[in-house]
């Protein structure tokens, strides 16, 4: 039957099932092949979608049984089967339907995302209720649609040019952040220049205030002992014209 399914998907289709490792993870390892072209990439497909239901859990609650954040522990582990619920994910993630082929040449189950895509599906086999294999087009590869890295270029997304992607849209991203933290610091500079001007108008206000006020206070004591001395000069004279 797995003879005749791979068979007849090639000559109806001119697809090819594309076998992943058993080990619990084939979901993901598939979803990685169609995807980054390598499943080896598995643990990073895993990540994000469950990064991606964390994020979105008001919607995906509503979908688990269990309690959710056991339910995100769970999944997490390496060696824990995929369903329904993390296609939903990824379809959504990836921005690609997901067609499900199970022994036979038109699928039966389709995930769609929120948005409408031109992206290619990511297409799986389905085996004997428990095993997801990766199905490729070897005419129309699909490796890198919708994942938006650049120099990732579909059909030929080999280990090397993974990481090398991967590695350019991370020094991508510390460029942006280098440039932030220098727009900021230049904020910064700015800010400390207004408020040393700010501060030296002030104090120079605060001086002039002061110095007005010593004046005043100066022109006060002298006009007050100048009239002190009148005042004592008029007694003075008032006394000796009392004399006989």
């Amino acid at each position: 039957t797995e003879i005749q399914f791979a068979r007849t998907l090639k000559e109806k289709k001119g697809y090819i099932i594309k076998p992943v490792q058993d080990d619990g993870a084939c979901l993901f390892r598939a979803i990685a092949d169609q995807v980054f072209g390598n499943e080896d990439m598995h643990s990073v497909v895993r990540q994000n979608c469950m990064d991606y239901i964390v994020k979105n859990a008001d919607f995906f609650r509503a979908y688990i049984t269990e309690d959710f954040d056991q339910y995100v522990t769970r999944k997490r582990r390496q060696n824990c089967h995929g369903n329904h619920i993390e296609m939903i994910a990824l379809s959504e993630l990836y921005n690609r339907p997901i067609e499900v082929y199970e022994y036979s040449t038109e699928p039966i189950n389709i995930v769609h995302g929120m948005y409408k895509t031109d992206n290619e599906p990511i297409r799986l086999s389905y085996h004997c209720g428990v095993h997801y294999n990766s199905i490729i087009d070897p005419w129309r590869p699909t490796a890198g649609h919708g994942l938006g890295l650049p120099d990732l270029e579909p059909g030929r997304a080999q280990e090397s040019l993974i990481h090398t992607a991967l590695r350019q849209s991370e020094e991508s991203h510390i460029e942006q952040a280098m440039l932030d933290d220098k727009l900021a610091a230049t904020d910064w500079e700015a800010t400390q220049d207004e408020l040393i001007q700010q501060i030296a108008r002030e104090s120079y206000l605060q001086w002039l205030c002061d110095t007005n006020q010593k004046s005043h206070d100066s022109n006060t004591t002298s006009s007050a002992t100048t009239s002190d001395t009148t005042s004592h000069t008029d007694e003075i004279n008032a006394s000796k014209n009392l004399l006989p």
